[in-house]
C-alpha cells in the first residue's frame, strides 16, 4: 500500500541525485539525457504526488479531486520552463518539484486528515510557487551565503530535527523550506546590491 509507494518515492529523490552527478562524472550530458531527467521528474515529482493527493480527496467530492490535477500541470509547465532556460545562474525560477513533493508528503503524512478542501488549495498554491519568478538557490548557489547565515540557519534545523523527535511534531520540512527561502531571497538581494 502506500507504505511501499512512500518507499520507492524516496528512491525517487536518491537516483534523482544520482543521475546528474553520474553524467557529470561519467562526461554524459546530452540534450536527450536532460529531456530524460524531467520525463522522471514528471512522473517522480508530478504524477506521483498528484495520485497521492487523489488518494487523500477519493472519500470527497469529485471536482477536489480534479482540482488536484492543477499541481501534475504546475510540475510539466517548471519543467518545461527550465528545459528551455539559457540561464546559467546559481538560482532556479520558482520552486523546484522535487521540493513541492516534500510539500505534498509532509501535509499528506505529517498533519494527518485535513479539510478536504485543503488539498486542491495546496495544489494549485505549489502550482503557483513552481512558476513563480522567486529566485531560489541551486545547491551550487549555497557557496554565496555568507557562512554565518549557514551556520544559524544548520543550528535552527537541526534544534528542529530534536523537537521533532522529542515531540513528535512534524516542524522539519516546513522549517526547512522557510529557511531555503530566506536563504535564497537574502543571497539574492545581497548579490543584485553587489552588481
Amino acid at each position: 500500500g502506500i507504505d511501499k509507494a512512500l518507499i520507492f518515492w524516496g528512491a525517487c529523490y536518491v537516483f534523482d541525485g544520482l543521475d546528474g552527478l553520474l553524467a557529470r562524472y561519467l562526461k554524459a550530458e546530452s540534450d536527450l539525457g536532460k529531456q530524460l531527467d524531467s520525463l522522471a521528474d514528471a512522473i517522480s515529482f508530478g504524477a506521483l504526488p498528484t495520485y497521492f493527493l487523489f488518494t487523500l480527496c477519493e472519500a470527497g467530492d469529485p471536482l477536489l479531486s480534479l482540482g488536484c490535477i492543477m499541481y501534475l500541470l504546475g510540475v510539466i509547465l517548471r519543467l518545461a520552463r527550465f528545459n528551455v532556460a539559457e540561464s546559467k545562474t546559481i538560482f532556479f525560477q520558482g520552486l523546484s518539484s522535487p521540493l513541492a513533493a516534500l510539500v505534498v508528503g509532509w501535509v499528506g503524512i505529517g498533519l494527518g486528515s485535513l479539510p478536504l478542501v485543503c488539498y486542491p488549495l495546496l495544489a494549485g498554491l505549489l502550482a503557483f510557487l513552481m512558476n513563480a519568478p522567486l529566485p531560489l538557490l541551486k545547491t551550487k548557489g549555497f557557496q554565496h551565503v555568507p557562512k554565518p547565515f549557514l551556520i544559524l540557519a544548520g543550528f535552527v534545523f537541526v534544534l528542529a530535527m530534536g523537537l521533532q523527535v522529542l515531540f513528535e511534531t512534524s516542524l522539519l520540512i516546513p522549517l526547512g523550506l522557510l529557511l531555503y527561502l530566506l536563504l535564497s531571497l537574502t543571497t539574492f538581494h545581497r548579490l543584485k546590491d553587489k552588481s
